[in-house]
């Protein structure tokens, strides 16, 4: 009597046992298969692709990163003159009456500035507009930029050898410096004051 007693006991606690086992085993297979659901949604989902990225200054409008940029920077401080620059695109050759260390000059300087002064006058247009930028876009911006200090170096220096053919080289150099580092400002403040989806200056 009682060892069939302990016998069944036993059993019971075998099957007791048996049971948690198989309820565990059940909540490990819900789990692994929930994750493989996860999975597969994750791996079905389109992955982030930037195809078109658009934002305007003046007539700023970006269709690809190795695309066209009209770059909203006018010459003369704001004249209706508005040059459209091509990323990848015209070389814009120097006059022959002005020497490769003239434009070596201007380019000096205008790097000098891309480099030390820029980024310090775009940090100051966010404030002053209140439209803070991360750093990425920050530099996005400039290598923008940067991608058209050659021709409109050399646009500018086109157009002081017409005016003047025996003008001074220094004075050449020293102008046309001042009116690259004074479009680059320019730029970026209307790239600030027209940046999509803002009504407060416009």
């Amino acid at each position: 009597m009682y060892p069939n007693d302990n016998f069944y006991a036993i059993l019971q606690r075998m099957q007791q046992s048996i049971e948690q086992q198989n309820n565990r085993i059940k909540m490990l297979e819900d789990m692994i298969d929930e994750l493989r659901d996860n999975y597969n949604e994750l791996s079905k989902s389109p992955k982030t692709n930037i195809e078109k990225i658009e934002y305007k200054f003046d007539q700023l409008k970006i269709e690809r990163l190795d695309g066209t940029l009209n770059i909203g920077l006018t010459p003369n401080g704001g004249a209706d003159v508005l040059d459209d620059f091509t990323v990848n695109g015209g070389n814009g050759m120097n006059p022959s009456n002005v020497p490769p260390e003239a434009i070596q000059s201007i380019q000096q300087n205008v790097q000098s500035y891309m480099q030390n002064g820029a980024l310090q006058k775009l940090g100051e247009l966010e404030k002053t507009y209140q439209y803070p930028l991360d750093d990425p876009y920050r530099h996005f911006i400039l290598n923008d930029i940067q991608k058209q200090l050659d021709q409109r170096i050399n646009y500018y220096v086109n157009q002081q050898a017409t005016r003047s053919p025996d003008g001074n080289i220094e004075k050449l150099v020293e102008e046309v410096s001042a009116k690259i580092k004074r479009d680059i400002s320019n730029g970026m403040e209307a790239f600030l004051k027209n940046l999509p989806g803002r009504t407060d200056l416009k």
